[in-house]
């Protein structure tokens, strides 16, 4: 989920952000744009710097959830709307690592399944069970601990229960604590990228004020060309992120 535009009150998707999507969805004359989930590592990940050009073009954008909180965290300050708690750990400093929000996935052809887990939805998991009282407090922090210690490309919920049965949880807990995730998983991103498509939807974010210069550098020049011939040859995506259009 990337990119985003409504057209009266429907909210169409389109595919993880890249770099120069949103520089383009703005030539389309948006009201705001929504960032979710973004390409990184084999594609180039959205630039700071067109974000804060839709900005000063006075286009709202939030972000949410993935590659939208991470960029919303840096960006709050210039006028970029935050939005869920994964956007919040980041801006107060509770989460700094981009793994916390990193997946692998499938191709687009079957929904950009996820491979693996997400550090923000092991975390939010292992506490509601904590909260449940199926493990204890320390337990579901020593978990967490053995979660995060894993590179982000090979943790998944097989790997964390592996993990934790061997060194700390007795077989009988591991499996009641394996049962109780498979009914109650809490995904966090999912919900914090719901409660901003909820805010696209009934059009509740703020004008940007854009209090800063954009200075059009040539390196800003020589990206926007190569972005233009992009899109002048490739059609628009649908089915995976989302707009919102104005008037």
């Amino acid at each position: 989920m990337g990119v985003a535009d409504q057209i009266e009150t429907e909210i169409d998707l389109r595919p993880p952000v890249q770099q120069g999507d949103v520089f383009l969805a703005c030539l389309e004359n948006p009201a705001a744009i929504g960032i979710i989930d973004g390409f990184f590592e084999g594609v180039p990940s959205v630039w700071h710097k067109e974000i804060l050009w839709a900005l000063s073009q006075g286009v709202a954008v939030l972000g949410a959830a993935s590659m939208g909180a991470l960029r919303a965290a840096e960006l709050d300050v210039f006028g970029m709307q935050g939005v869920g708690n994964i956007y919040q750990a980041f801006r107060d400093g509770v989460l700094e690592d981009d793994d916390e929000v990193a997946l692998l996935h499938g191709p687009a052809e079957v929904g950009y399944p996820a491979l693996n887990l997400a550090m923000v939805n092991a975390r939010a998991t292992l506490e509601a069970a904590a909260t449940a009282g199926v493990i204890t407090m320390t337990q579901a922090q020593y978990a967490t601990d053995l979660a995060k210690s894993q590179f982000y490309k090979v943790r998944t919920w097989e790997s964390v229960f592996e993990a934790v049965g061997s060194a700390n949880l007795s077989p009988d807990k591991c499996r009641e604590l394996r049962d109780w995730v498979r009914h109650h998983e809490v995904d966090q991103k999912q919900q914090d990228a719901a409660e901003l498509l909820a805010r696209l939807s009934e059009m509740r974010f703020d004008a940007p004020t854009a209090d800063f210069h954009f200075e059009e550098t040539d390196l800003w020049l020589n990206a926007i060309k190569n972005w233009r011939r992009r899109a002048a040859n490739t059609p628009i995506p649908k089915g995976g992120g989302y707009r919102l259009f104005g008037d």
